[in-house]
């Protein structure tokens, strides 16, 4: 094949055949002696591979310039290094060393950036996080809060409901009254805890004490819902369990009258509550 030279004496270009690559030739204008050189020497810079160093140095600018640096700066520095090896170890095949050399140092560089930026744009965001979880701990402490209030609330209106109850029955609750009387003693049906089974009729027959049914609900009892009234009331529209039986009277004030089994709170005879987590469920 020919290749292009340039004669150093006139300058001008001369076509000669590469098989003549270190033999000496006369200018054919000027007529100087000049050595042809070997073909690897003269091969032209466009000819030789660049495109890992391009690739290198555009991962690498694309490190800390764009959206997808993170995925970007190890394949820029690798490629980079590769580039850079090659086009040192065979520079008549390889170019673009200096891109190479670009391609990696702008892959430390994007390193460097997502180290220093980084946790500045995370920490915002952390931040609001942090606040989203706290009101969320903070809502759910005040709904509990705001549910055993409520709770204790009920159970002390349960309590005054009995003793009014009681004192137009001889002093003695529902449950301890029979039927012609206006009580419910026939249709208790206490377990052998003392906790009636059927509670509904005692609370029905208290009804103009109790006022409403919404008290017979704890507030955070997803398990039980408000009765529409009295009349239509069931095991399914009372949270609190109430114990019944001769000894449950106000003759006796620290027995247990009434549990709400979400909180752990009791009512006993006397109408005092208190809190006894044992008998949270």
């Amino acid at each position: 094949m020919n290749i292009n030279i340039t004669c150093p004496g006139c300058g001008q270009k001369l076509t000669v055949d590469s098989a003549m690559g270190g033999q000496t030739v006369g200018c054919s204008h000027c007529s100087q002696p000049l050595i042809v050189p070997p073909l690897a020497q003269i091969v032209a810079p466009a000819e030789r591979r660049t495109g890992l160093a391009i690739a290198s140095l555009v991962l690498g600018i694309l490190s800390f310039t764009s959206c997808m640096g993170v995925i970007c700066i190890l394949p820029a520095i690798i490629m980079g290094h590769i580039a850079h090896a090659r086009a040192r170890r065979s520079p008549e095949k390889y170019g673009g060393s200096g891109m190479a050399i670009a391609g990696f140092v702008t892959g430390y560089v994007g390193i460097v950036v997502m180290i220093l930026i980084l946790p500045a744009m995370l920490l915002p965001a952390l931040a609001a996080a942090k606040r989203a979880a706290g009101a969320a701990r903070n809502n759910a402490s005040a709904s509990r809060n705001s549910g055993e209030i409520n709770s204790v609330n009920n159970l002390k209106q349960i309590g005054l409901a009995f003793r009014i109850w009681e004192g137009d029955h001889g002093d003695q609750f529902p449950f301890n009254v029979s039927q012609a009387k206006g009580g419910t003693r026939e249709l208790s049906n206490p377990d052998s805890n003392g906790f009636e089974q059927n509670p509904a009729p005692v609370f029905m027959v208290m009804s103009n004490e109790l006022s409403t049914p919404r008290i017979l609900v704890c507030p955070n009892d997803p398990a039980h819902h408000v009765a529409a009234d009295f009349s239509q009331l069931t095991s399914a529209n009372i949270s609190y369990e109430l114990r019944t039986g001769a000894k449950i009277s106000d003759s006796n004030p620290d027995e247990i009258l009434a549990v709400d089994p979400v909180y752990g709170y009791v009512l006993r005879c006397d109408g005092s509550v208190l809190k006894d987590l044992k008998y949270k469920k």
